[in-house]
């Protein structure tokens, strides 16, 4: 039920108790030199930081726009790393620190001692809950059932602060569609914590939080909004509009299809099999009406949770993640990213009017960003007349392993040099040099002088060169060290030419490099006492948690390196 908009006067005590009591609106809000009764870290999951200025014309006052004009705009933003992915975004910008801090290097990496690869927020002492149906038979069901946690995050987040600097008092609210980006952000003890199971069509969490939903949750699960665009398109949202002049074709070679068609309308299916309503709840994941439902759930959290209306400021992390399978699926010139983009503006306009009237205008301070960018389909950059291409790993590896046998006089049919390959990382098969007593550090040189002379490949970092450091005149090579966590990556770091793909994949594109599309990601930050205006000097997106923390009044997470941006806050 919408809170009553009442018009608050008088001394801060006065406002507390009606907060207490749950009756404190909005209106024009506090003065803007009080400290916020919330704070509020948005993410767009692949959102890049040149899409706010190359398709400006078409944002509404009221989304994107509110942000750059009454807020503070830093389009000169860059990760300073060189693993640009979802779980390392998510993870630095509520640190404030880089992977070689915080410890997670990637989504998935290769656990030497366990001889496998392991995904950063699983975990095989939890399980999930609601438990999954069928958990107690076989592996597949098991990994199903498995549960999340944080353990793996070696460096406190934002939420972790805001509870030591409170005594656990400020309430930590994190919510998206992937698991790793609601867990990594929220911290340790978070007192929410919930992400969209696409395989069952619910929002789900972890007994590492709590045994049962909430009941707000619960309640949310079987209201029939999830299953409410079942049957349904998903058509243009501005079908007046040239999307080709400001985007590209709707069918253009290297699109994906991702199993409901290259171009416009979308099906999203549906049926009475099992199968069909999976593969519904798939494409809405990869549709903008992933976001509309978790926007849905952030309304509910603020009512349920009285958000910004306790004693000590709360903290809400939201993570809209559909922008990044349909990145990931069309490229970002494609009509279908330009779509979820303007779409995303409306997010944006809907969720600050939420706030405006569930907290007050004038009684939060919001930062949004996002956690990696794209690089452009192949295909498509080779039409501009640039040279791209896909890297197939797999011959890569099988040549590689040809001349490493040659090079060092072992038999051909010991040939598996490589132990694992995790995105870029190549891990050395540290058994067989030791089985023909091989230096490692003379592999990884030779290795990596073969990689750097086959196409495509611009650079190749080697461990040794990682632990000894690098120096400050190689700034590509400074962005891998940054990524570089000794105890967790590889041996050998394989950095592709700009506008080249490292993937088996023949359509679609990925990130996780330091070229500028993948590192280039907004920072907007507006609320309580921020100075409006765009600011043009470099920053990252690691600053994140310490604009809240200097917003919120409290000490920023113990591990923090980011710098607070000059001149950001009015003084209070």
């Amino acid at each position: 039920m919408p809170i009553r908009r009442l018009c608050i006067v008088g001394l801060f005590p006065l406002v507390f108790v009606l907060g207490l009591l749950g009756l404190a609106g909005c209106g024009s809000g506090l003065p803007t030199e009080q400290a916020p009764r919330l704070v509020v870290l948005v993410y767009f999951d692949q959102l890049r930081g040149d899409y706010l200025t190359r398709w400006d014309t078409l944002f509404s006052d009221g989304g994107f726009h509110r942000l750059e004009k009454e807020g503070a705009w830093f389009p000169n933003c860059h990760y300073p790393y060189a693993d640009t992915w979802t779980a390392v975004g998510h993870t630095s910008t509520a640190t404030g620190c880089p992977p070689r801090t915080h410890g997670i290097i990637s989504n998935d990496w290769y656990d030497r001692a366990a001889g496998a690869s392991v995904y950063c927020v699983s975990s095989e002492r939890y399980l999930r809950v609601p438990p999954a149906p069928g958990s107690a038979n076989g592996e597949n069901a098991r990994k199903k059932a498995q549960g999340v946690s944080p353990e793996r995050l070696l460096a406190p987040t934002i939420g972790d602060a805001l509870k030591q600097a409170t005594g656990g008092k400020g309430r930590v609210v994190a919510l998206s569609l992937k698991d790793r980006s609601a867990v990594l952000p929220a911290g340790r003890s978070p007192d929410v914590c919930y992400w969209f199971d696409a395989g069952a069509g619910l929002f789900v969490t972890s007994t590492y939080y709590r045994d049962r939903l909430h009941p707000w949750v619960a309640e949310f699960n079987r209201s029939g909004l999830i299953t409410s665009w079942m049957g349904k398109q998903w058509m243009r949202l501005r079908p007046e509009l040239d999307y080709e002049k400001y985007s590209g074709p709707d069918d253009a070679p290297g699109e994906g299809t991702q199993k409901f068609g290259r171009t416009f309308p979308h099906a999203l299916g549906g049926g009475h099999t099992a199968k069909e309503t999976q593969a519904y709840y798939e494409a809405l994941y990869t549709s903008p009406f992933g976001n509309d439902l978790l926007l849905a759930l952030v309304r509910r959290a603020l009512e349920a949770e009285q958000l910004g209306k306790h004693e000590q400021a709360d903290l809400l992390c939201v993570s809209f993640s559909s922008n990044d399978p349909i990145g990931h699926c069309w490229g970002p010139d494609s009509q279908e990213v330009l779509d979820v983009t303007l779409r995303s503006d409306r997010i944006v306009q809907e969720l600050l009017a939420c706030l405006d009237r569930q907290v007050g205008k004038g009684r939060y301070v919001l930062v949004l960003t996002a956690d990696h960018g794209v690089c452009p389909l192949p295909e498509a950059t080779r039409r501009r007349g640039m040279e791209a291409r896909r890297i197939n790993p797999t011959p890569l590896l099988q040549q590689a392993s040809a001349f490493l046998c040659a090079a060092f006089h072992v038999p051909a049919e010991e040939n598996r040099w490589v132990e694992a390959i995790e995105g870029p990382w190549l891990y050395l098969n540290r058994a067989l040099l030791a089985r023909h007593h091989l230096k490692q550090t003379e592999v990884e040189t030779a290795l990596a002088s073969w990689l750097r002379q086959q196409p495509g490949i611009q650079e190749v970092y080697t461990r040794r060169q990682l632990v000894a450091g690098v120096t400050a005149e190689d700034a590509i090579g400074r962005s891998v060290w940054q990524s570089f966590f000794p105890e967790r990556s590889g041996d050998l770091r394989i950095l592709e030419k700009p506008y080249h793909l490292l993937t088996t994949k023949l359509t679609g594109t990925n990130h996780g490099t330091p070229h500028p599309y993948d590192t280039h990601v907004p920072l907007l930050v507006y609320g309580t006492g921020v100075r409006p205006g765009v600011r043009q000097e470099a920053v990252t997106p690691l600053a994140a948690a310490v604009i809240l923390a200097q917003a919120l009044g409290i000490p920023p997470p113990d591990k923090a390196e980011a710098k607070l941006p000059a001149d950001l806050f009015r003084d209070r």
